[in-house]
């Protein structure tokens, strides 16, 4: 993932932004669900442990990217599906069927 800048992004940023995106996937897509172990494993190569998403910044910026995909959810969940899932070109697997 890369900042605005067109940096890699900081750790704890993309460890946000996935965060995120799992528990969108997980309230918002009625097809679709995180992989739990997927995550956890992604999470911790990123250095972070899955209780380090529970507080601070990063439980902050990970709920203002839920609520940012929230905006038009056929259109995030499809882009999870794209993006995330099986075949998808960020991280594979991150995203199954329900």
């Amino acid at each position: 993932m890369e900042a605005p800048d067109g940096a890699a992004a900081p750790k704890g940023e993309t460890a946000a932004k996935l965060a995120g995106l799992a528990g969108f996937v997980n309230l918002s897509c009625p097809d679709l669900r995180s992989d739990p172990e997927r995550l956890k494993a992604v999470i911790h190569s990123l250095g972070y442990e899955m209780t380090d998403l529970e507080r601070g910044t990063i439980r902050l910026s990970a709920h203002g990217y839920m609520e940012a995909y929230r905006r038009n959810v056929p259109e995030s969940c499809a882009r999870a599906a794209a993006l995330f899932g099986q075949t998808g070109s960020v991280v594979p697997g991150l995203v199954v069927p329900r």
